[in-house]
């Protein structure tokens, strides 16, 4: 694994220039680390700067950003941080493109993956970039949240586990180890929040009751804000992953569905839950705000005790750290576990 040293004296490699790689990218020069942004789009390259500058809300050094479309200038670097979409056969590609003559044993590949398998992505590896290999889920938006989920797969070695635990605590984030399973941790718990919000909404409640109740609860964003501003087309993916795994318990929304295959994504779009669904003059049930809160945050508290049950987060402290400042849950309630457990039979 690469020291501490060696990690301090070289550029950190971002592959991908979006949404997510640019945050990951201003995460790291927030703490005046370089970064080596990759990108086979000259357009995102290009853009990159003044993205970074907006994330940051001021200009920075620009000694700290080089942008490249090279992958030798990636395989140069003791820790490569991959952010590109959520499809399979697209980031096993990519690995074989930057191990292909990269010999080195010190190289640290890290995934942003959010719903697949760190085994599964790191089957077409050779054994030895299997061993340096691990999962590395940041959430949105980077620079606002303050924990990463660390996700070891089958071969990953425990000394990339523990180089990847120092690399957060170096860019400020907090390491919460979970199991290499469908969704991992966070995503486990924040599927079924949006899924009830989705329900109610197909159920007759109007999306302004739904957000204002959950904002109201304490959350700092309602869920179709989140659902808008993740994107539609991803929650979607994210669904059928889970679905895939879960049928028992886990549902695509029709409504979701719908809207993606019309092309309403939310804000990378310019319309989504919100704007569709205000056209749409629907009366609210007479469930009452009380009976929503159940609904909403009910099944996030069952699937974080499922979560326990199987040992996907270590203990009821992780997994309420992981509700607050992954999702946003009001800290004032102790977190998803601590709340349930005082307020659901």
């Amino acid at each position: 694994m690469p020291d501490k040293e060696q990690i301090a004296l070289q550029p950190v490699a971002v592959v991908g220039a979006g949404l997510m790689g640019t945050a990951v990218a201003a995460a790291h020069i927030r703490c005046s680390i370089p970064v080596v942004l990759y990108d086979t789009a000259e357009t995102a390259l290009a853009a990159a700067a003044q993205r970074i500058d907006e994330k940051l809300n001021c200009p920075f050094e620009r000694q700290f950003l080089h942008c490249s479309s090279s992958l030798d200038e990636v395989k140069n670097c003791p820790v490569i941080i991959e952010t590109i979409p959520e499809k399979l056969r697209l980031k096993q590609k990519l690995y074989r493109q930057i191990t292909n003559g990269n010999s080195s044993g010190e190289t640290l590949l890290l995934t942003n993956t959010s719903t697949i398998s760190v085994t599964t992505l790191a089957e077409t590896l050779e054994e030895d970039w299997q061993r340096r290999f691990c999962g590395f889920h940041f959430f949105h938006p980077v620079l606002e949240r303050s924990i990463i989920e660390l996700i070891p797969g089958k071969n990953t070695a425990a000394e990339a586990a523990e180089a990847a635990q120092q690399h957060a605590l170096r860019i400020g984030k907090k390491p919460i180890t979970v199991g290499d399973t469908p969704g991992f941790f966070v995503n486990r718990i924040l599927h079924p929040y949006l899924a009830a919000a989705l329900s109610l909404l197909e159920q007759g409640e109007s999306w302004q009751k739904i957000e204002r109740t959950a904002t109201g609860f304490g959350m700092k964003k309602g869920p179709f804000q989140l659902i808008d501003e993740i994107g539609l087309d991803v929650v979607l993916h994210g669904g059928w992953v889970l679905y895939k795994a879960f049928p028992d318990r886990v549902k695509p929304s029709p409504l979701l569905l719908q809207l993606v295959e019309s092309g309403n994504l939310g804000v990378k779009t310019g319309r989504g839950i919100r704007e569709t669904s205000a056209q749409q003059k629907k009366p609210d049930t007479s469930l009452s705000e009380n009976e929503i809160i159940r609904h909403l945050f009910g099944s996030m508290y069952s699937e974080a005790k499922r979560c326990l049950a199987e040992g996907v987060i270590a203990s009821e402290l992780d997994a309420d750290t992981a509700s607050v400042e992954a999702l946003g849950f009001p800290q004032f309630r102790g977190g998803i576990i601590s709340w349930g457990s005082k307020t659901l039979p």
